[in-house]
């Protein structure tokens, strides 16, 4: 009698344990996940209702009694008047566009090469080669876009354009805060590539605050540069005077009497706020957004020898940083950098497009918050250091060409001097106005993003970005960043140790020689 091989019978074990038991115990493990689940529901869904309600009821009680102090919600571009108080300008036209014109900055950034696009690069030579888009007429989107009316219409991809009259048509309309200039038909009508656009899940960079989730990329990068580099040429294929998207920059010159806040009696009454504003067509960098509005601020103050410059604040993402006039590098009307030129340097980061002071070859780690939007509580921004996606990134500056660097000058005599205060406050004025009607328009300057912290959103016009344009001298105070490292050089380089102090002996011998 042969013995039974018992490896079959163990085989057969081991089969029935996974094909049978192992898919059952997953099921049961399912069905009590999701019986859990529904407890925490049921338990902590009611909770969480009232603990909101309880809240949102403290919130309007805070409001009440601080008589809308705190507490209250963010005011936004639909909340705001169509004619809002302003003060009359004491400068005349002239002497306004002298002052715009006299004190223009030099933007250095990378060439607007189409071999070296698109502007997002990583690598070993990211701090050196790259192109960027460089600052042109606003028209340059105005004339290429499509009016998407609320979010109703949450399709990206649509072929047709919106002719700039219509959407200077639309100014004033409700729902205009809630609609948005959008470059069409990026993805070719590719649904796989709209969803990637929708819901933008890849390998390149993380893209939510609390998730470490990484971005997609859905071709928009590379079909955005082509489009702008063919929309460029064919406008430098015009005699010059007809050219319509030739580098330009805006200026606002505003004096301190025209703001409600200050008037005339206010020791800032006679000062001047010079805000240079550019428009770039896509911002390409560890966050992308159609549309793109940076720009600088420079205080001027008024002596007996006219108006002399206090300093300027640079524009850097969320946030500025504040130099004395003596601290930022300057350049003569020629575009040459000289210490007793007028016209501020600015380095510009490729792809985000952030003002800087100096070129630093190893880059700037940008400071970006995040806004989250809670129900019943309004709207909070959420720290640089807890969005991922910022964490690893770098802002690269090109290095100026009179250094023999890489990046090109773009410093432009074409600035646009805006009308004065109190018609830019008059929307229905500027609505009316052929030149400046898009200033009035507070819808977003690019496509939005379909779900909160991806992607990101294209910019809001210069009225609708909050206190800085509604009040500079309260931005520059409290928004931002004094960058003083060079008082601080100048400081620690004329410092001088104090003397020692004289021994007991030396004491005594000098006494003694007295005597």
């Amino acid at each position: 009698m042969t013995d039974v091989d018992p490896k079959p019978r163990g085989r057969m074990q081991l089969r029935r344990v996974r094909v049978v038991w192992l898919p059952l115990l997953l099921i049961v493990l399912d069905v009590l996940l999701l019986v859990g689940i529904a407890v925490l529901a049921l338990v902590l869904v009611p909770v969480a209702v009232v603990v909101l309600i309880v809240f949102a009821i403290l919130r309007w009680l805070v409001s009440v009694v601080s008589g809308g102090r705190w507490g209250r919600r963010r005011p936004r571009p639909e909340d705001v008047a169509d004619v809002r108080l302003a003060g009359r300008p004491k400068l005349s036209a002239e002497l306004r566009q002298t002052l715009a014109s006299r004190y223009r900055p030099n933007l250095i950034l990378f060439p607007e090469e189409p071999e070296l696009g698109p502007p997002y690069r990583t690598g070993e030579l990211a701090n050196m080669i790259g192109a960027d888009y460089h600052p042109r007429s606003v028209h340059v989107l105005l004339d290429h876009v499509r009016l998407r009316r609320g979010r109703t219409q949450w399709l990206p991809d649509l072929p047709e354009t919106t002719d700039p009259q219509a959407i200077r048509a639309s100014l004033g309309r409700p729902g205009e805060a809630r609609s948005s200039l959008e470059i069409p038909w990026l993805h070719g009508g590719n649904p796989l590539n709209i969803l990637r656009h929708l819901f933008p899940f890849g390998r390149q960079f993380r893209a939510h605050w609390a998730i470490p989730v990484p971005k997609a990329d859905c071709g928009c990068a590379q079909a955005v540069w082509d489009r702008y580099l063919r929309i460029v040429e064919s406008d430098h294929g015009r005699p010059p005077a007809a050219q319509r998207y030739q580098h330009t920059i805006y200026a606002r010159v505003l004096e301190g009497r025209e703001l409600p806040e200050i008037g005339e009696q206010h020791p800032l009454s006679a000062a001047v706020v010079l805000q240079y504003w550019w428009f770039l067509f896509y911002n390409d960098a560890w966050n992308r957004h159609q549309g793109d509005l940076e720009g600088i601020t420079v205080f001027l103050h008024e002596g007996p020898e006219g108006y002399r410059p206090l300093g300027a604040a640079f524009a850097c993402h969320d946030l500025g940083r504040w130099r004395r006039w003596q601290d930022i590098s300057h350049c003569d009307d020629a575009g040459v950098p000289d210490a007793d030129g007028v016209h501020p340097i600015v380095y510009t980061a490729r792809g985000s497009h952030a003002s800087y002071f100096d070129y630093n070859e190893t880059g700037y780690h940008p400071s970006m918050s995040r806004r989250l939007r809670v129900p019943f509580f309004g709207e909070f921004d959420i720290p640089s250091h807890f969005v991922l996606e910022t964490r690893s990134a770098t802002d690269w500056v090109a290095e100026s060409p009179a250094a023999f660097g890489t990046g090109v000058s773009v410093f432009t005599e074409n600035v646009r001097v805006m009308p004065p205060e109190h018609i830019l406050r008059d929307l229905p004025a500027l609505r009316a106005d052929d030149e400046w009607w898009w200033l009035a328009y507070r819808g977003i300057w690019g496509a939005p993003e379909f779900l909160p912290f991806f992607g990101g959103s294209g910019p809001r016009g210069p009225q609708w970005q909050g206190i800085k344009w509604s009040n500079p001298f309260v931005w520059v105070m409290r928004h931002c960043i004094a960058d003083d490292l060079p008082y601080w050089l100048e400081t620690f380089a004329t410092w001088q140790a104090p003397p020692a102090p004289l021994s007991p002996d030396t004491v005594e011998e000098m006494q003694a020689a007295s005597d």
